[in-house]
């Protein structure tokens, strides 16, 4: 049978933290505690907000990574006291190399012509299947101005790029169907454009959408063709006759003609109604607690195959409500599930 858990939290964070360091130790006997923690924090792969941050700390441990910086440097380097949280290692902030090499002097950047488009994402557990495109609607043609794809799993980033005004639409897709989150990682994406969001997310399916404009551009309307009228023909003037003027013949009555038969009247061209689409209507109602991160839920069929689902919650103490439309006739079974194991109520 299937013997895997997936646990998070504190209590699973720190023990796992605590081998990282004993195998690292291990390699490095001759090393003090400090310089075995700051080794860890140094090479640490940031995820989140940039830097130390409440959620994830100092991001996620990396064996390989403080087993090179311990080669490097050795455990000759000075540390500093141990204050906790995120002030536990100023020194932690430096680069493992020598001093920095001073920059080279460039030129100002171009200001941006149009808008200034940034991305935040974080990938899940399988990042080849993340890909993205910013695109302009221009003389009803789809234009791709800006895309990105093969990330790397469980990788965070920032994509900041200069597009055009009308460019209006950013579109996010999951080539396996199963969005950023939750199944395979608790991945998410941002989207701001000069500095506002625009928009947020991770739990979809194969696809998402983000209007990057306030209104969505209007094609310019087609003018019709402008035709120079053609003047009329101008009569000569009429010379006065110098007889006395001929009778004005009688014209001939005409013959009367056949009634115009009435049109017969033209059906209304409206389509009729489609039929009702025969649904199952669901209403998933979530509050979350103080972790909404925590908290996701499935519905699934008999077959075991998920139909709906939701998670990757963000705001504290909100209530969430989803309508969900399932076929009818069928089986199914609903399932919550909180990652941390302490359900929604009533501690946190």
């Amino acid at each position: 049978g299937n013997k895997y858990a997936s646990w998070s939290g504190t209590s699973m964070a720190a023990p796992h933290v605590a081998g990282v360091a004993a195998l690292v130790w291990s390699h490095f006997p001759n090393c003090s505690n400090k310089q075995i923690r700051e080794a860890l924090i140094a090479s640490a792969q940031d995820l989140g907000a940039d830097g130390c941050d409440h959620n994830y700390g100092f991001g996620l441990v990396d064996a390989k990574g403080a087993y090179d910086f311990l080669s490097e440097k050795g455990c000759n380097f000075p540390t500093g006291d141990t204050q906790g949280g995120c002030y536990q290692c100023v020194e932690c902030t430096s680069s493992p190399t020598s001093s920095p090499t001073v920059p080279p002097t460039t030129s100002s950047p171009t200001p941006c012509a149009g808008k200034t488009f940034h991305l935040k994402l974080k990938i899940d557990s399988y990042g080849g299947e993340t890909s993205w495109k910013v695109t302009r609607q221009h003389n009803n043609n789809v234009n791709i101005v800006k895309s990105g794809s093969g990330y790397a799993s469980n990788s965070v980033v920032h994509v900041e790029e200069c597009i055009p005004n009308d460019a209006c639409t950013f579109e996010i897709f999951d080539s396996h169907g199963d969005g950023l989150c939750c199944g395979f990682g608790r991945g998410s994406y941002q989207v701001w454009v000069d500095g506002v969001e625009k928009g947020s997310g991770g739990s979809f399916g194969s696809s998402d959408i983000v209007s990057l404009c306030s209104t969505m551009p209007t094609p310019s309307p087609t003018l019709a063709p402008f035709v120079t009228p053609t003047a009329g023909p101008t009569a000569g003037p009429t010379t006065a006759p110098s007889s006395a003027p001929t009778p004005l013949l009688t014209q001939a009555p005409a013959m009367p003609t056949a009634p115009t038969p009435n049109p017969a009247p033209i059906m209304p061209t409206t389509q009729p109604p489609s039929p009702p689409v025969s649904c199952l209507s669901i209403k998933v109602d979530i509050s979350t607690d103080t972790y909404p991160e925590e908290t996701d839920w499935t519905i699934s069929d008999k077959t075991g195959n998920v139909v709906a689902s939701g998670g990757g919650y963000t705001d504290k103490m909100t209530r969430y409500i989803q309508d969900v439309c399932l076929e009818i006739e069928r089986i199914y079974t609903f399932s919550i599930s909180d990652t941390y194991g302490d359900r929604i109520c009533c501690e946190y």
